[in-house]
């Protein structure tokens, strides 16, 4: 499939070639710029820094499906550009004008750009430490109650909350994630049954997209982090949350991978029953001490209190 789709792929390239600019930024884009629902939607002419940083990381990932070093390069070149010109020092800023005929950042900051910046790889926990701060203690759904920041636009569901789940994953705040999950989602969910397009009742109240927090909830709540049912090997990762228990299953093509897991005081015990010829592996992050227990289905019991202590 990856060598049918090259042409394609190297095609979509070639549109987008005569778009950039003496920097190698995409200048002046036609027709529909889209970043997200919010202000970050009115800052993406003529440069946008966010669609830049996408496109960086488009490059790349052409890069390593076919092994085009130049790609690997311009992807590179292009993410510092986009360092020195939309950080101001404390934030990513949106877009750049031309004020005659050169290139000045605006002062436009959204919240939703900071995430597109760490997404995509053109910053880094550690190469921005003290943003990533902000972005862990200060953004987010708190931001509805402290109105920290009133001069960076605040994020919707659709893609900077979607974005910001995935960067909590990545740094492994488990705990975090769960609780902003509550946070953006259970309103929607306690009023229609569904997720919505946008934080408001204002458009789809139904948007498949949002499905992509069952991504999270499997990975890093249930910690079934990777399965990979080419080479028949499920990757459990296990961390610190405030659950008390947690359940679920997933398909494969011989049966399903069935996992549960129980904490207690310091015990985290864990059930995971996968289809013949799966290995597992495991990882614990948690502070708990991890053992397995295998129950028959239907009378699955973990940290049981007994006499002396746990079973």
């Amino acid at each position: 499939m990856v060598d049918g789709l090259r042409e394609r792929v190297l095609k979509v390239f070639d549109y987008f070639r005569p778009f950039q600019n003496s920097d190698g930024l995409l200048e002046n884009l036609k027709g529909w710029v889209f970043v997200e629902w919010s202000k970050s939607n009115d800052y993406v002419q003529p440069v946008n820094y966010p669609s830049n940083m996408l496109y960086a990381a488009a490059l790349g990932a052409a890069a390593r499906l076919y092994q085009l070093a130049p790609f690997r390069d311009q992807a590179e070149a292009l993410r510092k550009v986009i360092r020195q010109q939309s950080y101001d020092g404390h934030f990513f800023v949106d877009n750049a004008v031309r004020k005659d005929g050169k290139l000045i950042p605006t002062h436009n900051r959204t919240e939703t750009c900071q995430y597109y910046a760490f997404f995509f790889d053109v910053a880094t926990p550690q190469t921005y430490p003290q943003l990533w701060q902000t972005i862990v203690t200060d953004f987010g759904p708190a931001r509805h109650t402290t109105h920290a920041y009133p001069d960076v636009s605040p994020s919707n569901a659709f893609m900077g909350n979607i974005m910001r789940q995935d960067l909590l994953s990545r740094a492994g705040l488990t705990e975090q994630l769960m609780r902003e999950a509550v946070s953006n989602l259970l309103y929607m969910a306690e009023i229609s049954g569904t997720l919505w397009e946008n934080s408001s009742n204002e458009a789809s109240m139904d948007h498949a997209f949002e499905a992509h927090i069952v991504t999270a909830l499997y990975r890093d709540i249930l910690g079934l982090f990777k399965m990979d049912m080419v080479r028949k090997t499920v990757h459990l990762r296990f961390t610190d949350l405030s659950l008390d228990w947690c359940e679920g299953r997933v398909p494969t093509p011989e049966g399903f991978v069935f996992m549960r897991w129980s904490r207690a005081k310091d015990l985290l015990a864990y059930q995971i029953d996968v289809p013949e010829g799966y290995s597992v592996q495991v990882e614990n992050l948690s502070k708990r001490n991890l053992v397995q227990r295998r129950f028959p289905h239907g009378k699955v019991n973990f940290g049981i209190k007994v006499e002396g202590g746990y079973k």
